[in-house]
């Protein structure tokens, strides 16, 4: 390349592979986080046949996720070229040291040493989401400039949220951390609590915060402190929810709150703060262990039935333990129910079951020892996620996290 500029010419003839293929991902304010999911063919649209072969592949030493690239492009003759970009991903970022090759023959043997691989430049890539993104490059006295970039094919059967539970491993086990917010400055009342929980499946991060100024305040974690969103409080009480994916309701997650500070701000600074403390870890197993306690809560809508309602309890007393779930709001039918995601029986919602204003409802009834009517309460839902799913056995229509 010494002086002589590819010109941005490539070829990329995997044009039988059809948009349909591309990951969906709604709009969302946040930016995405680079997960392994982002793994594939980016192709260059507003260019001829030329793209980019991207590949998440480990850690390095400080956390960081390595990343390869080949950019599959033209030389000034017009004939097929290639670079080789090597680096690491900065949140919705992948920053990479160009390289190419010269003086080797098609097919020609190995031989020891890299003499004809030399770096030429730098190769940085941002994703506006899942499928969509900018590509900039630097080749020195070769030029710069900047393309769009879209994904032509993932990884197999994968689903790209731009979240950070896109990179949890398949058999992680469920995790809750929770870290108390106090008064961060003199003059501040009032207390929070950061909670973090992690599953195969999903990744959620709950701030919450009670008993300060009604009003709008930013929530930001680590150091340097970051912005990653607010927090209203009204009547002394204010909550906000991220998950991994994204949920009705729920900020898209793409950020790592562990080991972190978390604080929230108001104009003056710093109004609640984890200080030196970081989220710590409960982990939670089996259904043993049971303490006195009264509880219960209401279950959150995620948008599948706008008119869906749900509650779940939880009691302890004289030597018995009893747990139910009961959903109103949804059309007839067996919804199965999952504790800490494992099924743990069917919710009958019939015509003869009726909420005194006409709305049909259903009820699961556990006890231990068992009852009548209620089936053996074999585990403990305290610390785990109740879910309501619909009639497929598909989608979350119902959920709450049980607390302990």
């Amino acid at each position: 390349m010494k002086n002589h500029l590819m010109t941005v010419r490539f070829l990329f003839t995997i044009i039988v592979l059809a948009w349909a293929v591309a990951m969906t991902l709604p709009v969302r304010a946040a930016d995405p986080a680079v997960t392994r999911y982002f793994s594939g063919l980016w192709d260059q649209p507003k260019q001829e046949s030329q793209g980019i072969m991207l590949q998440i592949i480990d850690q390095e030493e400080d956390g960081r996720k390595k990343a390869v690239a080949y950019w599959f492009t033209y030389g000034d003759n017009l004939d097929t070229a290639w670079f080789m970009a090597i680096g690491h991903v900065e949140g919705n970022r992948v920053v990479m040291n160009l390289y190419t090759a010269e003086g080797v023959a098609f097919m020609e043997d190995d031989a020891p040493g890299n003499e004809s691989v030399y770096a030429v430049g730098t190769l940085n890539l941002e994703f506006k989401n899942c499928n969509k993104g900018t590509a900039g490059y630097d080749l020195g006295e070769d030029g710069e400039g900047e393309f769009e970039i879209r994904r032509l094919a993932g990884l197999y059967n994968s689903r790209c949220s731009g979240g950070i539970s896109d990179d949890t491993p398949s058999d992680a086990k469920p995790i809750k951390l929770t870290v108390d917010l106090d008064p961060a400055r003199e003059g501040v009342s009032g207390k929070g609590k950061a909670m973090f929980w992690e599953r195969a499946d999903r990744s959620d991060f709950h701030v919450t915060a009670e008993e300060i100024p009604d009003g709008i305040y930013e929530i930001l974690i680590c150091d340097p402190l970051e912005s990653v969103g607010t927090l209203e409080v009204q009547a002394g009480e204010g909550a906000t929810q991220f998950r991994s994916p994204a949920a009705v309701g729920k900020e898209l997650l793409s950020f790592d709150p562990r080991d972190c500070i978390i604080e929230l701000h108001d104009g003056s600074g710093a109004v609640l703060s984890s200080g030196e403390n970081v989220l710590t870890d409960h982990r939670h197993g089996g259904g043993s262990g049971h303490g006195k306690a009264e509880v219960s809560v209401q279950l959150d809508n995620t948008g599948v039935y706008d008119g869906a309602t749900g509650s779940a309890s939880y009691l302890e007393k004289n030597n018995s333990i009893e747990f139910e779930v009961e959903i109103k709001g949804v059309p007839e039918g067996d919804y199965p129910l999952r504790v800490g995601t494992t099924l743990r029986g069917q919710i009958t919602v019939a015509a003869d079951e009726e909420d005194d204003d006409g709305t049909l409802k259903g009820k699961l009834r556990f006890s231990d020892p068992q009852k009548e009517g209620r089936i053996l309460l074999d585990f403990d839902p305290r610390g785990h996620w109740v879910e309501v799913y619909d009639l497929d056995d598909t989608s979350i229509i119902l959920e709450v996290f049980f607390p302990e």
